[in-house]
């Protein structure tokens, strides 16, 4: 059998090295959901990386680069924004965040409720942690 993976460092403070990532990975998806409430492209262009691939729940696909230009210029605007019971998981140096999304978005000249499920993949790089990916689906009709 394979050797057994070693014990959890302990931090000065008690707290394990995963704990304390975990912990991280929940701090960059809340500065995301923030960011993306109050249109904050600045602040989104931080966060994610260059090559982001967004896959909404419509099934429209964005770049970094196209998203946040429908932020900025008002083609897409989140009134209201919840992850709704987020799951997050760690592997080496990728989180993967798994969530409910809902959500009332302005675009297309209307206002439209979203449910869906999300998965957003983060990397930590340079000592913090980067958007390399979300992947949503519309939830089933009950």
């Amino acid at each position: 059998m394979g050797a057994a993976p070693p014990p959890e460092r302990a931090q000065h403070d008690g707290t394990s090295v995963t704990a304390r990532n975990e912990a991280g990975l929940a701090a960059a998806e809340e500065a995301r959901r923030l960011a993306m409430l109050a249109a904050n492209t600045r602040a989104l262009k931080a966060l994610c990386a260059e090559t982001l691939v967004y896959v909404h729940s419509s099934g429209a696909t964005d770049s970094r680069e196209s998203y946040l230009h429908k932020l900025n210029s008002g083609a897409l605007r989140y009134e209201a924004l919840a992850f709704v019971a987020p799951r997050y998981t760690l592997i080496g140096t990728t989180g993967l965040v798994h969530a409910g999304m809902r959500a009332t978005v302005l675009r297309g000249g209307g206002r439209h409720a979203v449910a869906s499920n999300t998965l957003a993949v983060w990397t930590f790089e340079e000592g913090r942690w980067t958007l390399q990916a979300v992947q949503a689906s519309p939830l089933a009709a009950a």
